[in-house]
């Protein structure tokens, strides 16, 4: 628990992170120096094999805390920058995945947020979109190509209005769309089928997933067979392998 993020672990190998910050649970400078802090220590939690990642209330958040670029200046602006940045890819650079509940409005930084997650699960009333334009900053295109084709980020940025979870469905967004009253059991269900998992595989999957993702074709298939080395000698591979063979045996005999 930090001052504005809630921290909870209800179900083995679950941790729960909320964002609890006024009616938006907009982020400021403090609340992403929290976030990294969380994220980086589920990372070396060896009881921890997934996140949630929602908020409290009605939101999952607004965006960035607007008084802070009231106050932003050419003194402060690159260490706040900074600070941002280290608070939001820590979700993106969490050991395990991280599967976002999007539960309502997901605006210029929460969608930055979701964007980032592993998985995400919204309510059929959530909202996404990039405000920038409308406040006189930029940022949040780059994080929303991760979901959406090119044009659909620019209308969301020239326009700067918001769009529901099923637009953003259509247009391309890899995003399950399940009703409001659904929604946490549902990333709790992803959730629960991700930590069923051995952490160790876990942990080096998305290592391999974030590792190649930039990269071309060949560069990053190699790169995903260094990892596939590297699990090699894990008993728990081992186990993997020697069941899934038995299963098929038995399938043969039957």
């Amino acid at each position: 628990m930090t001052a504005s993020i809630a921290v909870s672990h209800p179900e083995s190998g679950v941790a729960l992170v909320e964002l609890s910050r006024g009616k938006v649970n907009a982020l400021d400078s403090a609340m992403y120096r929290e976030l990294a802090v969380v994220f980086e220590e589920l990372s070396d939690r060896e009881d921890t094999t997934v996140a949630v990642l929602t908020g409290k209330g009605k939101n999952f958040c607004g965006g960035n805390d607007l008084h802070e670029f009231q106050s932003m200046s050419a003194e402060n602006g690159d260490r706040r920058m900074r600070e941002i940045r280290r608070g939001l890819f820590s979700v993106m650079d969490c050991a395990v995945p991280v599967v976002a509940a999007v539960n309502g409005a997901a605006l210029g930084s929460g969608l930055g947020l979701a964007a980032i997650c592993d998985v995400v699960v919204a309510s059929d009333r959530a909202v996404f979109g990039l405000p920038e334009m409308n406040v006189g900053v930029l940022g949040g295109g780059r994080f929303a190509a991760r979901m959406l084709p090119q044009q659909a980020v620019r209308r969301l940025f020239f326009t700067a209005e918001p769009v529901g979870a099923a637009t953003m469905r259509d247009w391309g967004a890899p995003i399950e769309v399940v009703p409001e009253s659904e929604l946490l059991n549902v990333a709790m269900m992803r959730a629960r089928s991700i930590a069923a998992k051995n952490r160790y595989a876990v942990t080096l999957a998305k290592q391999s997933l974030n590792g190649c993702e930039s990269l071309d074709l060949k560069r990053g298939y190699e790169l995903e067979q260094s990892f596939t080395v590297r699990l090699a000698d894990n008993p728990h591979a081992k186990a993997a392998v020697d069941a899934r063979i038995e299963q098929l045996a038995r399938k043969d005999r039957s």
